[in-house]
């Protein structure tokens, strides 16, 4: 506001560019005449300060100040806000103030240089792209095709393989089944031959002991067999077969075990021996009705003894020849020599690693440790004289003469 007031005009009553009016010659008049005349003076004042306030606010450069300080700057001159408000009415209106055109340039368009970019990526992917593809179908891909064409080349060579072995396995199995063919089933009803001599339970129970088995572990067919005779053994019962209730009732009575938790499973097993193998044959009874189909009495039919078959023969034959087969010991005219060629090289390699002893010095009696090296010396003479002898007394080999005319 200093600068404004600077250039602005001033509002002041009197300034000194003002030329001063010359003395008026003062009278006397009475104080109506002098109130008057002052209030004249006054307004004068007023008037010429409200258009000297005018010209100041219609100048360019006040035009453009703010209006708080306008106001301001004439309240300081001496107005009142009443000739403030008129004077700021009479202004014409006033358009917004435009900033100054000071707005910094906007920077240059990335869009070129965003677009290169892209074409540079798509140009770098696509040649990565087409350089792996190269060396995928020049170094990989050959390999893995070779890779592949072995396996399937190895696979079909298994699955010829297997065919063979599968071939081969049916041939052999064909050729087993052939030559099984003659040799002798085993019996399944066979017993063995420690409770074959076995005729009660009794006697089964002793070699039980015997053996120490338990009664699990006892024949099935053996323990019926021998039920079925103590049945028999029984009064009134020699000529009579034992009916199932019978029979069990035997077994319970001289293996009381069979009564337990543990021995009805095994009772379970007899009872389907007893009703599967060949040599327990059921018949009806006579004294049940005759609808009943079930067997109710058992008849132990013994085992006929197997015929050996002419097979089985030759191998019982073969059998016998060669545990009694005693190989005839046959001398080697060379055994001799070759006998003491071995204790030779024994006591060699016995007498190599002995420590060394020096030689006697002169004047001393040699010690007894000297006997070994003349034994050595007798063994060698012994062993060249032998040679000798073998040598001179070897048959002569008859040699082909050759006429002098054939030999070049």
């Amino acid at each position: 506001m200093a600068e404004e007031n600077a250039k602005s005009p001033s509002l002041s009553p009197r300034e000194p560019s003002e030329p001063v009016s010359e003395p008026v010659s003062v009278q006397v008049e009475s104080p109506q005449a002098s109130v008057a005349a002052g209030s004249s003076i006054e307004a004068a004042t007023r008037s010429e300060l409200i258009s000297r306030a005018r010209s100041f606010l219609s100048s360019p450069q006040i035009q453009s100040q703010d209006i708080f300080a306008k106001r301001r700057f004439l309240v300081d001159k001496g107005l009142n806000e009443t000739e403030i408000e008129l004077l700021l009415r009479e202004l014409p209106p006033q358009l917004p103030r435009v900033p100054p055109r000071t707005y910094p340039q906007p920077p240059p368009s990335g869009l070129l240089t965003l677009l290169i970019g892209f074409a540079k990526i798509f140009t770098w992917i696509a040649g990565g792209s087409a350089t792996l593809l190269f060396l995928y179908h020049r170094f990989l891909l050959p390999r893995i095709l070779r890779t592949a064409e072995s396996r399937k080349s190895l696979k079909i060579h298994q699955v010829s393989l297997l065919k063979k072995l599968n071939a081969s396995l049916k041939s052999l199995k064909e050729t087993q089944t052939q030559c099984y063919a003659l040799l002798p089933r085993p019996d399944p009803h066979k017993e063995p031959s420690v409770f074959a001599g076995c005729h009660s339970l009794l006697d089964v129970l002793t070699e039980a002991e015997t053996h120490k088995l338990e009664i699990n572990e006892l024949p099935h067919l053996t323990l019926l067999r021998c039920a079925w005779e103590d049945f028999r053994k029984l009064p009134d019962c020699a000529d009579s077969n034992p009916r199932t209730e019978e029979l069990f009732q035997v077994l319970e009575s001289r293996i009381p075990w069979l009564v337990s938790a543990e021995g009805v499973p095994f009772e379970r097993n007899l009872w389907e021996v007893l009703s599967t193998t060949s040599v327990f044959n059921g018949l009806t009874s006579q004294d049940s009705p005759g609808e009943v189909s079930a067997p109710v009495r058992w008849a132990y039919v013994p085992p006929k003894p197997a015929i050996p078959t002419p097979f089985l023969s030759s191998l019982e034959s073969l059998s016998s020849t060669v545990t009694t087969y005693q190989p005839q010991s046959t001398s080697s005219p060379y055994q001799y020599t070759l006998q003491a060629m071995s204790e030779f090289t024994g006591y060699i390699s016995s007498n190599l690693y002995t420590p060394y002893r020096p030689p006697p010095l002169p004047g001393t009696t040699a010690p007894s440790m000297g006997e070994p090296a003349d034994e050595l010396k007798k063994e060698i003479r012994a062993l060249k004289g032998l040679v000798l002898n073998r040598r001179s007394f070897m048959p002569t080999i008859p040699r082909v003469s050759i006429p002098s005319s054939q030999v070049p």
